[in-house]
């Protein structure tokens, strides 16, 4: 039988025994992922595994409103000053958020308490949840795979924003939006700054019972929403940003080449990651939507800082102190030792990224000559990227330095 907005439902209240999902505006992309799921890009398989996804997103939003509705005072948790990490993906967002996350007055989002949120955190056993283990024992199972080289996040480790959606629109960290065309449209169709209210509300209940230190902030980070920065920056006026910027020919065939992995066994279709296949052009459309947001909200915004991804994994030290400087943070005294020990503490947790990666038809020199490519380049001063810089942890005076390929 196939699924409707109304069983997925059903099968998270029979779950939790809960009944109040809050607003129904999540409704609406539920009902795209609805319509994908009968479509025919889907193995039956992959269809089931999608399904349970928007069940277990359903799950926690009723925990989630029901631990609110029982204790009112969380709406009163005031949110503090934010370092928002945005830019296109696979443009060093992550290390550079993990990097931010080191600073002693730092409050990041870990990826267990994204995805376990309730109960809400307690900061006497924020390290020894019992939640830690098993949202670890999930990610596990992906040791070995590409996922592992290119973009690994522990369950105890700071992890983007889109895991904490509580609005079936961050499903699977949004890399199924080229097997789910209606769901996609809606997501580039539609204002999100519903979809930010309620995470808005999600932040308060996991910072409730562990705030940032005293005169603290949040380090967060979201690569996919500079594609609605705007929105998101009406919805958080505590936040300041920063962008990082890469090579996008480099950052497009990553993603294509993370995505293909992770909906390849899902997908009843062979031929979307064929060389300038349908899944590819979603990508390069998705790339400028960001880049055309980001232009847009530079121009607008008061104060953002830039971050260029070589400088990054070739000298991260100085590059974090310029962001703590342009948004008025003081950096701390011990900078390059917590850089340093987060080296150290990194060897060896992942294998290495891959050395080559596929172009999907893409063309270098034809793809940073396309006019919104061409725009972004030239605005932000981002640089050809001749030879692949992996961002491999290597011993050396830097901490972080690039691998060439």
């Amino acid at each position: 039988m196939a699924e409707t907005v109304e069983t997925l439902k059903a099968k998270a209240v029979e779950a939790t025994g809960l009944r109040d999902f809050g607003e129904d505006w999540f409704e609406q992309p539920l009902a795209a992922w609805v319509k994908d799921l009968a479509g025919p890009s889907l193995k039956e398989s992959g269809r089931a595994f999608l399904a349970r996804l928007a069940v277990t997103n359903l799950l926690r939003r009723l925990e989630v409103i029901d631990w609110c509705n029982r204790h009112p005072e969380i709406d009163d948790v005031a949110i503090p000053p934010i370092l928002y990490i945005t830019g296109l993906e696979r443009s060093g967002t992550t290390l550079l958020h993990n990097l931010l996350a080191l600073h002693p007055k730092s409050r990041s989002l870990l990826r267990w308490e994204l995805m376990r949120p309730a109960p809400p955190p307690e900061a006497s056993t924020y390290r020894t949840d019992p939640r830690i283990a098993e949202v670890q024992a999930s990610v596990d199972r992906l040791r070995g795979t590409l996922l592992e080289r290119m973009h690994w996040v522990n369950a105890d480790e700071p992890e983007e924003c889109t895991w904490g959606a509580l609005d079936c629109t961050g499903l699977l960290g949004r890399s199924a939006v080229m097997l789910m065309p209606t769901w996609s449209r809606w997501l580039e169709d539609n204002d999100l700054r519903p979809s930010f209210q309620e995470y808005r509300r999600l932040i308060k209940l996991i910072i409730w019972r562990n705030p940032p230190p005293q005169g603290g902030h949040l380090a967060l980070k979201c690569p996919q929403n500079s594609r609605n920065i705007g929105q998101f920056s009406e919805v958080f006026p505590e936040a300041q940003f920063v962008f990082t910027h890469r090579d996008p020919f480099r950052t497009c065939t990553s993603v294509c080449a993370l995505a293909s992995h992770i909906t390849a066994p899902l997908s009843a279709q062979e031929d979307v990651w064929r060389p300038n296949g349908s899944a590819v052009k979603d990508a390069v459309r998705f790339m400028e939507r960001g880049m055309t947001q980001m232009m847009a909200f530079d121009h607008a915004a008061s104060r953002v800082a830039h971050v260029a991804y070589p400088e990054l994994v070739r000298d991260p030290i100085p590059v974090v102190e310029s962001v703590y400087e342009r948004l008025g943070v003081d950096a701390p005294n011990d900078l390059a030792s917590s850089v340093g020990g987060y080296q150290a503490a990194s060897a060896g947790k992942r294998a290495a990224p891959p050395n080559e990666l596929p172009t999907f038809g893409l063309d270098h020199v034809a793809f940073l000559a396309r006019p919104v490519v061409e725009s972004y380049c030239k605005r932000f001063g981002v640089e050809p990227e001749a030879a692949r810089l992996t961002g491999i942890l290597q011993e050396g005076r830097s901490g972080i330095r690039p691998t060439a390929t």
